[in-house]
């Protein structure tokens, strides 16, 4: 099986204008070696005749045949293996050459390179939940469905830090759990799923009169929802009425919370130490000011932070020490309080010696020269454990005063990080102190420590913020106290806002066409606009008022085929090839990262026309790498590469696997375990901007207490918990408690056996190809072969079941014993000299991805040969395909590229592969660069 090397060759060559010509120098060959089964007789094997083609013009009136002859003769398995005669290295490179030459060539009824025919498909329905809460801003999924995986929460997902962290916390809900939703009781019909392919992809999707019933019900739940004026901002405005927040639900509160209720009241504002000009940061900060004022600015525009500026009203308070409070309100209409507790007197005054970074306080020790105190913080009223990632504080410069302060933040995990600045004298002194922590963790609190600095007060001002928590997007927009309290000399009163015009009220037909646009992701036409305004029209006509008439004109939009396909209204004079526009890049670009539409950013970058530059279109791509949003790359893309959605039917057997289940009736299964170790793999890759190797070949895994004790790995000794199924009394509840609470922690762990690392040898992988009481090397090969090459297996011609195929069965005899007859038939043998060596590879792991050494009685026989390399054990096959990653390389990029489009890939997309592979080969195989490739591959 030695072909790689001759392959990749054979392509590279062809790029370099390769031509040769199809009568003189390929015919010859096919003649010799493939006309025997592929001629020109009644019935060629496979369908395939080749001998038609006559000429090169034969040849490219039906190109697509010769996409499949590529794949047969890369892999070797044409002409068939054990035939005697066989082409040289040579002639086979010649012929796969020639094939990589005819895909790269115009298309002689276009006249150009063929593109692709435009694929008309609809939303999935992942996408048309996602697009709906984003058009509305709605902070909950509108229905639930089995996509959407049961991650609790996704707090740890911070893609915008360019770091995942080394430790985490993911909490899972039930699998098929209720879970928050606009809409509990309504849906959508699952999607198909393409063979071999994904749910996006157009070929694969129906469309029913039934389903388009189904949309039009569901469009009218949705804007017939009591409470959606109160839950969507832009539902509210739609309708022309004022948008009255929902309250927050109640959150209890401790005995010792109630007792603390009081204290002083500063809601937050959004905009970081806007009087200082220029600010110094502390030495070992992660932030640079700037950073640090737009990362305030988005989260508190999120409803996930904010800045403690102090008020007026507040002047010469003292906040008391252990119990008295500072509490600011934050989050959409302040439904969340920070609480700030010192240990210590705290005094909000103002120093003519200093010079505030907002508004006309600050925050300084209550007694002279005690100048060392600590803050803690609580949230009240958030979401479940949610708590401070990141903060930053400025420590003021006073004149005549200077030296050493020292800042400390305390994290939950009991760890600590420490900053010392010199702080000199006057404003040019004031300097900022940011801290992160770790993903999975939260800040608790600060200990500011001013004992060296030489005046009496250590002044502090601008406490800024960022939760865990989730993003309600536009809660509100940054503001900040200081506006309203700009001073001129510090004795002067607060001057007053100037008043701002009314913003003036919109007629029903503007907001009616602002809608309509925002809901497109594009211009509406004259047609389409006029036809939205008679349904409005004819409502108001039957006696509706002006809301519920909208909320009509609402449901038309929502479920009209321009917004659930997406399709572009294509020009009147557009040729048989056309650029795509500014709007249809936009489109397929957010629906591809995002699984979703385009955000303003997007369609504002569309509207001026920029985004079909090469440069501008690449920097969105990476802007939206960096948002949450990007969520759905892994969990739509990776989780169906990778085969993950088939996880939770996997049932390993309850006898022979019994560690896989744990808990009352075992309903708490390895599943989801498995599950977040794949998804964090390619988290980590997709956030930290890694090489597309450790996909295969990663020198670190993650792992949670009970993960890593059925690995036989170590977990690191400061967290080891004992796991579920080592309690001995299951009515211990707060034991079991604490167990699950570590269950939730993951480590990412280093790796010293190269046979574990990567998605060959996860125990999600191994355990969705295997069967119930026993590992199915077929299954795990044809896994690899399409998930891993993107070259499925052929069906069988030959139906065949392993005989006395029992739990008991697999406790006496191997696998590889039972199969050895089946493989070695001719009519087999073609397609299981690919099947097996990457099957058998991974024999060493049992059906649940536990390492073994033995397989029914017998020692497993792991060797194969791959490439014309030998190995034996997954450590060896990893490091025969390391030889050659470009294999590994070329098949990812052909599955995202997939994705991308929501097509299947065809001969003349190989073109395009291959570039995108060369540029990333330059660039370390680095995952941003294979998306930025793809992107403006357009």
């Amino acid at each position: 099986m030695r072909f790689l090397a001759v392959t990749f060759s054979a392509f590279v060559a062809a790029s370099s204008a390769f031509a040769a010509d199809f009568a003189r120098d390929i015919r010859p060959l096919l003649e010799t070696h493939c006309f025997d089964c592929h001629g020109d007789e009644e019935k060629p094997k496979g369908g395939a005749n080749l001998e038609r083609f006559k000429t090169d013009d034969d040849v490219m009136r039906d190109r697509a045949v010769w996409g499949g002859v590529l794949e047969k003769m890369e892999s070797h398995q044409m002409p068939p293996p054990k035939r005697g005669s066989q082409p040289s290295a040579t002639e086979r490179g010649k012929v796969l050459a020639w094939i990589a030459e005819i895909a790269a060539r115009p298309d002689p009824t276009l006249g150009a390179r063929d593109p692709g025919k435009p694929v008309l498909r609809r939303l999935t329905r992942l996408e048309y939940n996602n697009t709906v809460r984003d058009l509305l801003g709605l902070d909950t999924d509108v229905f639930m469905f089995s996509e959407r995986l049961p991650l609790a929460d996704k707090n740890y997902f911070q893609p915008a830090t360019g770091k995942l962290g080394d430790r985490v916390e993911v909490r899972l809900r039930e699998y098929g759990g209720k879970y928050p939703v606009l809409l509990p009781q309504s849906g959508l019909p699952a999607d198909n799923r393409a063979e071999h392919g994904f749910r996006n992809r157009g070929d694969a999707m129906n469309f029913s009169p039934l389903q388009l019933e189904q949309y039009v019900a569901l469009a009218g739940e949705i804007v017939n929802h009591p409470d959606l004026p109160q839950r969507s901002r832009v539902f509210a405005e739609l309708l022309g009425v004022e948008f009255n927040p929902l309250p927050a639900p109640a959150v209890a509160t401790s005995s010792a919370q109630t007792r603390t209720a009081g204290g002083t009241v500063s809601p937050a504002v959004g905009v970081f130490a806007p009087d200082a000009s220029k600010l110094a940061k502390a030495e070992g900060s992660p932030d640079w000011p700037e950073q640090f004022r737009e990362q305030i600015a988005g989260a508190f525009g999120e409803g996930r932070g904010g800045v403690l500026d102090v008020g007026a009203a507040s002047a010469n308070t003292t906040v008391a020490g252990k119990g008295g409070l500072l509490r600011v309100p934050f989050g959409d209409a302040g439904t969340k309080t920070l609480t700030v507790n010192p240990d210590a007197d705290l005094w909000l005054v103002s120093f003519a010696t200093a010079e505030e970074t907002s508004g006309s306080l600050l925050i300084a020790n209550k007694i002279k020269k005690e100048k060392r105190h600590e803050l803690t913080f609580k949230i009240l009223g958030g979401d479940e454990e949610e708590g401070i990632t990141r903060l930053g504080i400025c420590v003021l410069g006073r004149s005549g005063q200077s030296g050493p302060v020292t800042l400390t933040a305390r994290f939950t995990d009991d760890t600590a990080t420490t900053l010392t600045a010199t702080i000199t004298e006057g404003a040019k002194g004031t300097t900022l102190f940011t801290f992160a922590a770790v993903p999975g963790e939260h800040i608790k609190s600060l200990v500011v420590d001013g004992s060296k600095f030489s005046g009496d007060y250590v002044l502090l001002d601008d406490l800024g913020f960022i939760t865990s928590g989730r993003a309600v997007h536009n809660a509100r927009p940054p503001a900040t106290a200081s506006v309203a309290e700009k001073r001129a000399p510090k004795a002067a009163p607060p001057v007053a806002p100037t008043a701002q015009p009314k913003t003036p009220v919109r007629s029903p037909v503007e907001r009616l066409n602002a809608f309509v646009e925002r809901t497109l992701r594009r211009p509406a036409t004259a047609e389409e606009q006029a036809r939205f305004h008679g349904v409005f029209d004819e409502a108001r006509r039957t006696g509706k008022s002006d809301a519920d008439a909208m909320r009509v004109a609402a449901q038309s939009v929502l479920s009209s085929p321009s917004f659930l396909f997406l399709a572009h209204p294509v020009p009147a004079n557009a040729g048989k090839v056309r650029a795509l526009d500014d709007y249809e890049l936009a489109s397929r670009l957010s629906y591809f990262l995002w699984a979703s539409m385009p955000d303003e950013k997007l369609l504002a970058a569309a509207r001026s026309g920029s985004l079909r530059d090469a440069a501008t279109l690449e920097a969105h791509a990476h802007r939206m790498l960096r948002d949450v949003k990007v969520r759905e790359l892994s969990e739509s893309f990776a989780v169906q590469w990778l085969r993950l959605d088939q996880l939770y039917t996997s049932k390993p057997d309850r006898d022979l696997f019994k560690d896989y289940y744990a808990g009352p009736q075992g309903k708490d299964t390895l599943h989801g375990s498995q599950l977040l170790e794949a998804l964090l793999l390619f988290e980590t890759v997709l956030v930290e901007d890694r090489g597309l190797i450790d996909f295969v070949d990663a020198d670190f895994t993650w792992l949670n207490p009970r993960l890593a004790k059925v690995y036989g790995l170590e977990y690191p000794a400061s967290r080891a918990v004992v796991a579920d199924s080592d309690l001995p009394d299951q009515s211990n509840r707060e034991l079991k408690k604490r167990a699950a609470n570590a269950n939730n922690r993951w480590h990412r762990t280093a790796l010293t056996d190269k046979a574990r690392g990567g998605f060959l040898t996860m125990g999600a992988s191994l355990t969705v190809t295997s069967l119930p009481f026993r590992t199915s090397p077929v299954k795990r090969g044809a896994w690899l072969l399409e998930t891993v090459f993107n070259r499925p297996p052929t069906e069988p011609k030959v139906a065949f079941v392993v005989e006395n195929d029992t739990r008991e069965a697999a406790r006496s005899m191997s696998i590889r014993e039972r199969f050895e007859a089946h493989r070695s038939r001719d009519a087999c043998y073609t397609c299981h000299i690919r099947l097996d060596p990457p099957g058998f590879a991974l024999e060493r792991f049992d059906a649940v991805g536990v390492w073994r050494e033995t397989d029914g009685g017998r020692p497993v026989d792991a060797a194969g040969e791959w490439n014309g390399l030998a190995f034996d054990g997954p450590a060896g096959f990893k490091a025969v395909l390391m030889a050659h990653p470009e294999e590994f390389v070329r098949g990812f990029i052909e599955h995202l590229l997939s994705y991308a489009l929501g097509r299947k890939l065809e001969i003349y997309d190989q073109p395009t592969v291959l570039a995108i592979q060369r540029a990333a080969r330059a660039d370390g195989y680095r995952f941003s660069r294979v998306v930025a490739e793809i992107v403006n591959s357009h």
